[in-house]
């Protein structure tokens, strides 16, 4: 199995608050390097809290050029998560052209409930259409969910498991695939049971704390970890009040300073008297004295 990145964040995307929401990439670019600055592993770029379905394919291409550009020492993981089998094939043929660690791939996710036999021929031909090694995105809140029957049978390195069902990421792991854990909660248990890594919203915000928390279970401190994520549910709660996207955009704001932008419809931004303070102060961290680009 090829080593994916055990901390990764699942980035965030700002958007200019001009008439078509445009992808501001200065301020993506200096977010990313913030990021890696602050210790994570991997990039996951245009997921779920990336609003990756808000974006063309044209749009997610120009910014994996730009990224894989100003960042090369970071480990890139763009999520395919288009809604037809051909832009998921070009977005996919679009991906090789980096030097990305994996892909991220959502099936199309419109027609529910879905036969077992067309995620199989969907991702049959995704694995053709790419060279480098295929993470399944199981995040069955939003999307079709994956069987782990599935990813035992297909050729792909494993699943990000953003559902968090028992026994889930224990059957995918029993077949010999990886498991990446995408939600927060449960994370040092699924670390513990032999998860090969994770990827966090909330490193969006506190990068530092979600690679100490990551550390603290590679070094055998449970007991500090589990209080490390408890910490890091609290902050968790903190962010439901509006969109998730938004939230986590306006606290990385407020860390490092570059404007971060607004959100696309459907999704409602932040309303513009939110105060990022009092919630990060809660989390331990301090915001930005200065402010870094601005849109």
């Amino acid at each position: 199995m090829t080593a994916l990145p055990a901390v990764s964040v699942a980035a965030v995307t700002p958007f200019r608050d001009d008439a078509d929401l445009s992808v501001d990439r200065e301020a993506y670019l200096h977010h990313l390097r913030w990021l890696v600055a602050g210790g994570v592993d991997g990039l996951v770029l245009f997921g779920t809290n990336g609003e990756g379905p808000s974006l063309s394919v044209a749009e997610k291409a120009h910014a994996l050029e730009a990224v894989a550009d100003a960042a090369p020492g970071a480990a890139l993981i763009p999520t395919v998560a288009e809604a037809n089998l051909p832009d998921a094939l070009t977005m996919l043929r679009r991906c090789d052209e980096v030097p990305a660690a994996a892909v991220m791939v959502l099936p199309p996710y419109y027609f529910k409930p879905v036969d077992i036999a067309g995620l199989r021929a969907f991702y049959e031909r995704a694995l053709a259409a790419t060279r480098h090694p295929l993470l399944v995105y199981h995040i069955p809140k939003y999307a079709v969910p994956i069987p782990a029957e599935l990813v035992a049978d297909l050729p792909v390195w494993g699943v990000k498991d953003s559902g968090g069902e028992p026994g889930y990421a224990d059957a995918v792991r029993a077949a010999g695939r990886g498991v990446l854990l995408g939600t927060e909660g449960g994370v040092v248990d699924g670390l513990v049971r032999g998860a090969e890594g994770m990827i966090s919203a909330l490193a969006n915000v506190v990068p530092e704390q979600v690679v100490a928390l990551h550390a603290k279970v590679r070094e055998g401190d449970i007991a500090e970890a589990r209080c490390m994520e408890e910490r890091l549910l609290a902050l968790r709660d903190d962010t439901k009040a509006y969109a998730s996207p938004g939230v986590l955009k306006r606290l990385a704001q407020a860390r490092h300073g570059a404007a971060m932008g607004t959100v696309r419809p459907p999704l409602v931004p932040v309303p513009d008297d939110y105060d990022p303070t009092v919630v990060l102060e809660r989390a331990g961290v301090r915001g930005a004295r200065s402010t870094g680009p601005t849109t």
